[in-house]
């Protein structure tokens, strides 16, 4: 029996963007310096309290579809198993660009609780080309694993990708679809990284399904408050660096001070 972790209500997620793993343009040959910023970074979040964390080869720049490099995914195992040692909260995976079965098969192996997946429904076209919907062979390939206990979470309209195949779509109507092929959950975000969504997609959302629904991009200290009532959980990631940049380095006053508001604010809705 896998020990079940609960997300609550109103969850934060913390990304770690590791370093260039082995295969990507920028690897410098020094897995021990992926593994230790990892987990540098995986402390600094444990010391502020957040709910999860989720690991992302955001580095790994410019991404492609899978199949990854093989020592890259032995790698990112790696971390992902020296993350599950120290953090007893749940634990995401998320592998670029839409390597949503290697994301599950790490995830599997690490005992981790959730993935974030890329075209589970539908297909657009992502930096690396067209990405095909993948919510059959995800689920077929969960039951294989009897892994049934990680949850995917699926972006709808998803950044940095083109949705002009699915032009005549409403986001309510890749919501619809999604929930339709048992997703676990839904991810809204903005056009790019680092922006906040529109409130009306996420009202959309919401009113779509009674499914989580997560925003994935542009949550700051300065907005939480008014997001906070608007989806179930929260990824953070860019906020958390220097100048709020997607992958710069961790900056610990950062993400405190995300922390307080967060939690104040949580606590003064959930009071309502």
């Amino acid at each position: 029996m896998k020990n079940l972790r609960i997300l609550p209500s109103k969850f934060l997620a913390a990304m770690i963007a590791v370093l260039p793993l082995p295969g990507s343009p920028l690897y410098d040959g020094d897995d021990q310096k992926v593994i230790d910023q990892a987990l540098s970074d995986l402390e600094v979040y444990k010391k502020a309290g957040v709910d999860s964390i989720l690991l992302e080869n955001d580095h790994d720049l410019p991404y492609i579809q899978a199949p990854l490099d093989e020592k890259g995914i032995a790698l990112m195992t790696t971390i992902a198993r020296e993350a599950r040692k120290r953090f007893d909260g749940p634990i995401g995976m998320q592998m670029l660009e839409a390597a949503n079965i290697t994301s599950l098969e790490i995830a599997a192996e690490a005992d981790l609780d959730y993935i974030r997946v890329e075209a589970f429904v539908f297909a657009h076209v992502g930096g690396s080309g067209i990405i095909n919907g993948s919510a059959g062979k995800i689920l077929r390939r969960r039951k294989d694993l009897q892994a049934e206990h990680i949850k995917v979470f699926a972006d709808v309209k998803k950044k940095h990708g083109s949705h002009s195949l699915t032009m005549d779509l409403d986001i309510k109507d890749e919501i619809l679809q999604a929930e339709f092929f048992l997703v676990d959950g839904v991810i809204v975000t903005s056009q790019f990284t680092g922006i906040n969504p529109d409130k009306d997609d996420l009202v959309k959302a919401k009113s779509a399904t009674k499914l989580p629904v997560l925003i994935g991009s542009g949550m700051t200290a300065e907005n939480i408050k008014d997001y906070l009532p608007l989806a179930d959980g929260f990824i953070v990631g860019s906020y958390f660096r220097k100048n709020g940049k997607f992958l710069e380095q961790l900056e610990p006053e950062r993400v405190d001070q995300f922390m307080q508001v967060f939690v104040a604010e949580r606590e003064s809705l959930h009071s309502t």
